[in-house]
């Protein structure tokens, strides 16, 4: 049985686009549909014009019921508020005249179904004011576009649409959570986020302040990440992407091709930039032989090669057919087509009764998940982040690592993204007590996650097996690198492998262009609330009717969802808008403008009546009477592009961007923000703090830290108050140890001593 099985949910997106937003609500209905829920999607009739011949929704809309309505708001929100009346779940995007004004508040529809969840993707804003749900807008506001390294100087079009995805990730863990919490109250409640939420939900690792740098902190929260990204061209054009994480791969590669061993390591070289020098020498022997060959030559060995592919052309792999993340449907219109499958999958594997998490403590904080327990064995970024959005939502968690500190605890940004509000036990898992107090770890737990690589829990003692036999009702959660079977299956892997395979690194390079690497650990933090969402849905489950989940998702799965609107078919693959070559966007309508001061400015028009607007302000006669459709090929610019761009230098960019917001074109300046600007921009934005989107606290040597708050706010009832603070290694095993009636001395541990980081 489907865990969400039975439940009904409306998804409305009024006046949203699907290149603008699409993701913030199209993503939370597609995973809630993957895991057995009913969907209707709402939408208007008239669609923007930035959507005009680009297919996200073919794929996105897939086995969710479509109820089209007109332009009328009025009617739009009537129909929206009958389907709730049905519903167990609203989730629903646009600008207040077409929610809260037309009766579509929480408040009003609970009156009529109490048991509701409204899930509301609200239009953004900050400090400086409100802004439109529009993907460029959004990250131009937050400097994001400054942040990506681009062939030409200046801000660079973001075509990873980490805003909305990361909102429609967060408000599916939160609709989740709130179902949990309705299976104990009766009532349901209501989700908030929007696109600006989004974007600090997928980027905690570089969006950090730190009072005393590290050269790790150094590397992520003042500059911009090492400076070689290991992608080369091959003698065909085509590009590999390598990768040295795991130990030893740095080493074993160096000594395969030949190149002097490095007398410092993998991560020093890294952050001193020596690896820019080896770089230059890998470029050219990598130009001698096409790209097949050398991915065959580098294939299985401990450091890691892999094809940079473009949208959707990973649905073809066999690995990924294997594993189903590549799923074959009917098209009405176009036909066989291939897509994206279930990215998370929960399966009950046990007959019980239904429950709950344990009692809350007097200590625990409020929130929907209060009471529930979760034990993190996972390590790096993308598994202790599952584990940080539980926390955030109300959960106790418990983070076992080695005495000698978690592999990240020497790369601060990552180890902070993803460990704050935490109790740390420290715990060799080889020496001979371990057994005996994971055993009481696993009776204690209502949820066990990890994200090891295959084969590693079984050799230490976790697998799911072993859970089970002490705590058959467990939540057991696996976050795989490529999955759990399949040719890739054992291999090592990380965000910026993934991000060569499903199409990231060639998107972002712009069209004919090189690969470009986003150095931001989106691909990485999307697994772990993946991995959220897929124990929040087994929470529910397990409430509701009882038995143990298991719940298996993968890193390669998440680097999919971020390109999820791609699909291929019998004629090739339909990726949606490309990137130009000089990274500026996707066409005219929907792009980087530079003024004559040289100072830039985002440009986003969503329909013919701000297009019209905007040839008003511009006075130019050879602008058509309707936008021109985005660019979904390789093609150069069009002319509607080169007569803006003319255009627009003759003036300053901050008298255009004036002059076309008083017309009504959405627009927004860009600011020329280096890393240290970007991340103050978020922590010490009054409304941020204003809305507990910041939570600040002490970190041993580093002095104070500033970071972003990662779950949605929900209610009605007490607010959860973001997790604050890390655990100093082992600084909680006494702590743990006494409540699971051990001592350290007799459980054989090591590190139990409360240490803090220096």
């Amino acid at each position: 049985m489907a865990p969400l099985e039975g439940l009904r949910v409306v998804e409305a997106a009024l006046g949203i686009s699907a290149v603008g937003a699409g993701p913030a609500v199209s993503l939370p209905g597609t995973l809630l549909r993957d895991l057995g829920a009913e969907v209707t999607r709402v939408r208007p009739a008239r669609r923007s014009t930035l959507d005009a011949g680009v297919e996200f929704d073919r794929v996105w809309d897939r086995g969710k019921e479509i109820v089209e309505v007109g332009d009328d708001p009025g009617r739009a929100a009537g129909a929206v508020a009958a389907l709730a009346r049905d519903a167990d779940v609203l989730v629903v995007a646009g600008a207040e005249d077409a929610v809260e004004r037309r009766g579509l508040r929480y408040q009003d529809l609970a009156r009529e179904s109490p048991r509701l969840v409204v899930t509301r993707v609200r239009p953004s804003h900050n400090a400086l004011g409100p802004v439109p749900d529009l993907e460029l807008l959004v990250h131009a506001r937050a400097g994001l576009l400054t942040q990506i390294r681009g062939h030409r100087p200046g801000p660079v079009f973001g075509d990873l649409t980490v805003a909305s995805a990361g909102a429609g990730l967060s408000a599916t863990a939160g609709t989740l959570a709130r179902l949990y919490e309705r299976e104990s109250t009766g009532l349901g409640g209501w989700v908030e986020t929007s696109l600006y939420d989004g974007l600090q939900a997928l980027l905690p690792m570089i969006i950090g302040r730190v009072e005393h740098h590290s050269p790790s902190t150094t590397l992520l929260w003042k500059e911009q990440g090492p400076a070689e990204a290991l992608s080369y061209r091959c003698a065909d054009g085509e590009y590999v992407q390598l990768w040295f994480g795991a130990k030893g791969a740095y080493e074993a590669f160096l000594d395969h091709v030949g190149d002097p061993p490095s007398e410092k390591g993998y991560n020093a070289d890294l952050m001193s930039g020596a690896m820019v020098e080896r770089g230059e020498r890998w470029a050219a022997m990598f130009a001698t032989r096409d790209r097949d060959r050398w991915v065959e030559d580098l294939s299985g060995k401990n450091f890691r090669c892999e094809p940079v592919w473009r949208p959707g052309e990973a649905l073809r792999d066999p690995h990924v057919r294997e594993i189903g993340l590549s799923a074959d449907h009917h098209d009405p219109d176009r036909g066989a087509i291939t897509a994206l499958g279930p990215v998370v999958r929960v399966t009950r594997t046990r007959d019980g009764a239904p429950r709950g998490g344990g009692a809350p403590t007097a200590g625990d904080a409020a929130g929907p998940l209060a009471g529930v327990r979760v034990l993190d064995l996972s390590a790096y970024l993308a598994g202790p982040i599952a584990p940080l959005v539980l926390a955030g939502l109300g959960a106790d968690v418990v983070k076992v690592e080695p005495p000698g500190g978690d592999a990240h605890r020497g790369m601060e940004p990552m180890f902070a993204a993803g460990q704050r509000g935490k109790r740390a036990l420290a715990l060799d898992l080889k020496s001979p007590g371990a057994p005996a107090v994971l055993e009481r770890l696993f009776r204690w737990s209502d949820v066990v996650h990890h994200n090891s690589r295959v084969g590693a829990a079984e050799r230490l003692g976790y697998d799911e097996e072993t859970v089970r036999a002490a705590n058959p009702d467990a939540v057991y959660s696996f976050a795989s690198g490529f999955g759990e079977r399949g040719p890739r299956a054992l291999l090592p892997a990380n965000d910026q492998l993934m991000q060569a395979l499903a199409g990231v690194e060639a998107a972002q390079g712009g069209d004919g262009r090189p690969p470009t690497y986003l150095v931001w650990g989106a691909v990485d933090v999307t697994g772990g609330w993946l991995a959220a969402c897929g124990i929040l849905a087994g929470l529910y489950a397990r409430r509701r009717r009882g038995g143990g989940q298991s719940v298996a998702g993968s890193l390669l799965g998440a680097a999919l969802t971020l390109k999820s609107g791609a699909f291929r078919t019998a004629d090739g693959v339909v990726g949606g808008p490309v990137l130009d070559a000089e990274q500026t966007g996707y066409g005219a309508a929907y792009r980087l403008y530079q003024g004559g001061d040289g100072a830039w400015f985002a440009l986003a028009v969503p329909d013919e009546r701000a297009w019209n607007c905007l040839r008003e302000v511009t006075g130019l006669d050879g602008l058509p009477a309707t936008p021109p459709p985005l660019r979904t090929g390789p093609s150069g610019p069009q002319p509607e592009e080169t007569l803006l761009e003319d255009a627009f230098r003759t003036r300053d960019a901050a008298a255009w961007t004036a002059a076309l917001r008083a017309a009504g074109v959405p627009v927004e300046p860009v600011p020329d923000a280096d890393r240290t600007e970007f991340a103050a921009g978020f922590v010490d934005d009054p409304v941020n703090r204003r809305l507990g989107r910041v939570v600040g606290y002490r970190w041993g040597a580093r002095g104070r830290v500033d970071q972003p708050a990662l779950p949605p706010r929900v209610g009605p009832g007490p607010e959860t108050p973001a997790p604050a603070g890390i655990p100093g290694l082992g600084e909680h095993t006494d702590e743990v140890l006494r409540e699971l009636g051990l001592d350290a001395a007799g459980a054989g541990t090591t590190g139990a001593r409360r240490r803090q980081d220096e």
